[in-house]
């Protein structure tokens, strides 16, 4: 069952020109985890503020369960719109207990026994023995997940989060991430939250989707986005990837200095070709289908070492090599690139790279 439904969203900000949101579209079904992932000034944060209502769309229309709340001619107000939302600052009231900052958004007519119902939503959290602590006798942790039970307490139609683990150190971060999730499938809640770490996305979602100026670039599952990016801006957001110009002709990327032998290749002609850093074979010796590269840099990271290599002077290549094998600056090694694990990028040439 779809839970949120964006169709053609756009938002300007005064006069400027570029969009903060464009043209976006984009569904969660219900139960579903999303992260809205970009770097700053992508427009997730906006995008979130327009689902919310803090923000008027200029276009576009957005429906909640079904119910539209958005379109040129309609914006249902934020406290209508059946929404929960948990700010990067959590937001809690000093002066209120826990059990009283989760039972400011219970209404008596939807929640005749609030009591029963905070009590519901402690345990569900694992707070139930802090209820009369007050927010700053609270550490990081105790904190976001009492905003989260104050978010899910009358039971909205979406959880929205803005950047909830921006505020915890590294050590916590792992920890929180988890009881989130945890706590929001238990919960049985539809949710969607911002973030610019890839972690944060990785770890937490079902769904990701990337943005770039106010565009979606793409949807779909972390595996997915790993595996298969649909440009070389969401390929280098999850990690080092080796994107080359390349000439598609007679079931081959010919490079100028070299072929790989395609499998189905999706046209012939000039194409912007990528390939993750595992997914290269790195020899001492050559083979029919190796390139000769030159060790240009050898950094070791415990489990393996990361490889730069020039191939002639026309590409260079970051490799994921064995940590039992050392190598050095200036040696001469083999390249051997897995066909299956190449992808094709969107954009047709990248004027940045020689190939």
């Amino acid at each position: 069952m779809e839970v949120l439904s964006i169709k053609n969203l756009s938002k300007k900000f005064g006069k400027k020109l570029q969009y903060a949101v464009h043209n976006a579209n984009l569904s969660l079904e219900k139960g579903e985890l999303m992260a809205l992932v970009g770097e700053s000034g992508s427009g997730k944060t906006t995008l979130l503020r327009l689902i919310a209502g803090f923000e008027e769309a200029d276009t576009g229309e957005i429906s909640i369960n079904g119910d539209k709340v958005v379109d040129d001619h309609l914006n249902i107000k934020p406290e209508k719109r059946k929404i929960g939302m948990v700010f990067q600052d959590y937001a809690l009231f000093p002066h209120f207990t826990v059990s009283e900052n989760i039972a400011f958004g219970l209404s008596k007519k939807q929640f005749p026994n609030k009591k029963e119902r905070i009590s519901e939503v402690l345990e569900m959290v694992g707070l139930k023995s802090f209820a009369n602590r007050y927010p700053q006798n609270l550490s990081g942790g105790q904190q976001q997940r009492v905003a989260l039970a104050r978010a899910l307490a009358p039971q909205p139609g979406v959880i929205l989060l803005d950047e909830p683990f921006s505020n915890l150190d590294a050590v916590l971060k792992d920890q929180v991430r988890e009881e989130v999730r945890n706590i929001i499938k238990k919960a049985g809640a539809t949710a969607l939250f911002v973030t610019h770490d890839m972690r944060d996305a990785l770890s937490s979602a079902d769904r990701i989707a990337i943005l770039k100026d106010g565009k979606i670039q793409q949807v779909g599952t972390p595996r997915e986005l790993y595996e298969k990016p649909r440009n070389l801006y969401v390929a280098n957001f999850f990690g080092k990837i080796n994107a080359m110009n390349a000439t598609a002709a007679d079931g081959s990327y010919k490079l100028k200095s070299g072929t790989i032998h395609a499998v189905n290749p999706p046209k012939n002609g000039e194409l912007l070709i990528a390939i993750r850093p595992e997914n290269i074979d790195i020899s001492l010796k050559p083979s029919t289908d190796s390139f000769e590269a030159k060790v240009v840099l050898a950094q070791y990271f415990g489990d393996h070492q990361q490889v730069h290599a020039d191939i002639g002077a026309e590409a260079h290549i970051v490799i994921h090599a064995h940590e039992k094998i050392l190598f050095h600056k200036g040696d001469t090694i083999y390249l051997t690139f897995n066909a299956e694990k190449i992808h094709v990028l969107d954009t047709c040439w990248y004027p940045g790279l020689v190939s």
